[in-house]
């Protein structure tokens, strides 16, 4: 009876907790039905959604957005309707620039969530992609107000503070979000930002690589560094940053196109152009891309395609001057002058006080025979340019005048010419003019306009057609061999000087360039030879000098090097080169190193933020054994030109004869690390092996 009456008791109970199970989930959906937020949801409570919900403010606050979005994914999946998940999705979608889908977010939440960290944050982030700087911070500030640990707010008020200019404020801002948050790179990026604007290249080297060490995948540290790089000329240190962004990021047009650009500033025109159609695979309509596409295939001597892509360009930019301008000067390479006016005509509408368009119109009518006209253009364009365009105008009115007969103006305009072309001085040369030679002197003008556009090939084919008529015009042939220098034609370019050195040997200019001819192709007596002519031609240009006494360094040939180095002192007191240069063969050759430390200085003083100056310094004293001094001066000049092996070179030397193995191995890895090609490489290997055997026997 006991064992009956227990069994109906379990079985009551079975029921009765069964009932009140399902009167609470009728409570619990009613309670959902209700809520203010029908995002809210018991599903919220769960200890997987806890830890999906500390995991993405975990990545949040790092500025690690990518695994936010995973985070919120799964916490979607769970439950749709997560209007925190829609928070943190609006905050890492305005961190990754994408402000259109943060701002779609933002108003998707106006109804539900009206006051939260996330979301002032969020608004604040979009206010400054918009340049509404104070309001931008206001929201930042209420977003920290809500919620005091809060690293991002801080790094985001410190990039706005960078963009208004306020560098101290913004130093002090991301250096908060630093410290409330070590593993934020994006804070570390910014400050590399803020001392890159101030000039402190390398505290915004440091602040960079810092960014990197906490996350390799900070795109926007790898893009402050591939700029640092350009700055000092590493340009393919630089273009493996821009790559290793794009790998991680294939779509990040702003990595690509700056890629583009820079394979245009260096000349390889063929990765700009692939570089640029990967661009408009992504998207058809950036404009700057197809101003890339055009400056390359015109450098390419492709004139078809580039002025195809400056009309794509024009069509997406209506009132670029720029788009005219270059498809005027594009026909006008093409030969077709009439359509070249019209386009130039256009750029003058847009802007009319342009010196350019104005030297490209009176090349064209110098070419048609309207010389009145063309005397016009060249004298507005005087008057709009910058006084360092005035020796290529005076030429330009040179060859004017030479078609004209105008013997005298030619003469006045060309003495103020010098310096159209680098290396270029009219010293010495004689031009003649006669009515059967006279329009050679229009072809010579475009030949010059084409070459200091870069496009060689067309130079060298409007050079040919200006001496077919005039064969021995020497400023047609030294254009002529100059761009052969540039297409990297030495026995071509040897050629034409040559011939010019023939018609009018006391003409300075072609000297010059066969000596750095000869020494290009490693004939240094010829080279020495020129100088010395020059040098008779022109007693008191000290830079010839230099060169001369460079040449006998060289040859290892140190009284006749240091004669040529005090001969430039004397003809220029206040070279500091002069000074550097004596001073590092007093050095190397250990013969008065006294004397050498007072040259040092003396050019330290002249030139006190010269990278290879400091260098010199920092070597006396090392030869002096006086390592401290020579470590620091040498740190200075790492500072000023960090992309030097041989100064790497040394710093290493001096840290290693001052006990510093250590720092002195990581210089000697730096120097190999930037190029394998320069004088000390040998030296570097040698010692990384002999400091690695000493860094054993130690640990043993």
């Amino acid at each position: 009876m006991k064992n009956k009456n227990t069994s109906r008791l379990k079985q009551y109970s079975y029921l009765l907790i069964k009932k009140l199970l399902f009167v609470s989930i009728i409570c619990l959906l009613i309670l959902q039905k209700n809520t203010p937020s029908s995002a809210i949801s018991i599903l919220r409570v769960e200890p997987s959604v806890i830890e999906l919900q500390n995991q993405a403010f975990f990545n949040l606050r790092r500025g690690d957005f990518l695994e936010v979005f995973k985070k919120c994914e799964e916490l979607l999946t769970i439950n749709k309707k997560s209007i925190l998940a829609y928070e943190l999705l609006g905050v890492s979608y305005a961190g990754i620039g994408r402000y259109d889908k943060a701002q779609e977010l933002m108003e998707s939440l106006k109804d539900v969530a009206k006051n939260s960290s996330l979301l002032h944050l969020c608004k604040g982030m979009i206010l400054h992609s918009q340049q509404k700087f104070d309001e931008a911070i206001a929201e930042c500030q209420e977003s920290i107000n809500m919620n005091q640990d809060n690293p991002l707010a801080l790094s985001v008020i410190g990039r706005i503070y960078i963009d208004k200019k306020e560098f101290d404020k913004a130093e002090e801002f991301l250096k908060q979000a630093a410290e409330k948050e070590p593993e934020l790179a994006s804070a570390y990026t910014g400050l590399g930002v803020n001392y890159l604007l101030q000039g402190n290249i390398g505290e915004s080297f440091k602040n960079y690589q810092k960014a990197l060490e906490i996350n390799q995948d900070e795109h926007m540290a790898r893009m402050g560094l591939a700029t640092i790089f350009i700055g000092l000329k590493g340009y393919e240190n630089a273009i493996e940053q821009y790559n290793l962004v794009i790998k991680k990021l294939p779509t990040f047009i702003r990595a690509r196109q700056n890629l583009a650009a820079l394979y245009l500033q260096i000349g390889r025109f063929t990765d700009a152009i692939e570089q640029s159609n990967e661009i408009l695979n992504i998207d058809p309509d950036i404009a700057p891309i197809y101003l890339i596409l055009a400056r390359s295939y015109s450098y390419t001597d492709n004139f078809d395609d580039a002025v195809k892509n400056i009309r794509k360009f024009i069509d997406l930019q209506e009132s670029s001057f720029e788009g005219y301008y270059l498809l005027g000067v594009f026909l006008m390479a093409s030969g077709d002058s009439k359509s070249s006016k019209d386009a130039l005509e256009k750029a003058g509408k847009i802007d009319a006080k342009q010196g350019y368009m104005m030297i490209a119109n009176a090349l064209i009518n110098h070419i048609e025979g309207n010389y009145d006209n063309a005397e016009v253009y060249l004298e507005k364009a005087q008057g709009l340019t910058p006084e360092t365009n005035n020796p290529m105008i005076n030429i330009f009115f040179t060859n004017l005048y030479l078609t004209q007969g105008k013997y005298k103006l030619s003469k006045e305009s060309l003495k103020a010419s010098g310096g159209f072309i680098n290396g270029f001085r009219p010293d010495n040369l004689d031009l003649k003019t006669d009515s059967e030679i006279n329009q050679s002197f229009a072809h010579t003008n475009l030949a010059i306009f084409f070459y200091l556009n870069r496009w060689y090939d067309k130079t060298i084919k409007m050079c040919d057609a200006a001496l077919t008529i005039h064969p021995d015009n020497p400023i047609t042939l030294y254009v002529k061999g100059k761009s052969f220098i540039d297409k990297k034609d030495f026995n071509q370019a040897l050629s034409q000087f040559k011939k010019i050195v023939e018609i009018q040997p006391d003409f300075l200019s072609p000297h010059y360039d066969l000596a750095k001819l000869y020494l290009i192709m490693d004939e240094t007596d010829k080279a020495l030879e020129e100088y010395k002519k020059t040098a008779e031609l022109d007693p008191k240009d000290a830079s010839v000098h230099l060169s001369i006494g460079n040449i006998y360094s060289r040859q290892g040939k140190n009284d006749e090097a240091i004669a040529e180095y005090k001969q430039v002192l004397t003809l220029a007191p206040d070279s500091p080169v002069g000074y550097n240069e004596l001073a590092y063969n007093y050095a190397e050759s250990e013969t008065n190193l006294d004397k050498g430390l007072e040259y040092a200085l003396k050019a330290a003083q002249l030139a006190p933020k010269d990278a290879s100056i400091l260098d010199t310094l920092g070597w006396v004293y090392f030869k002096k054994n006086n390592f401290i001094k020579a470590i620091e001066n040498l740190k200075s000049a790492v500072e000023l030109g960090p992309n030097s092996p041989t100064i790497r070179y040394h710093l290493g030397m001096a840290h290693y004869k001052n006990n510093d193995l250590n720092n002195a191995l990581n210089e000697f890895k730096n120097s190999l690390a930037i190029t394998e090609r320069f004088n000390e490489v040998f030296q570097s290997q040698e010692m990384i092996k002999l400091i690695a055997s000493q860094l054993n026997q130690t640990q043993k």
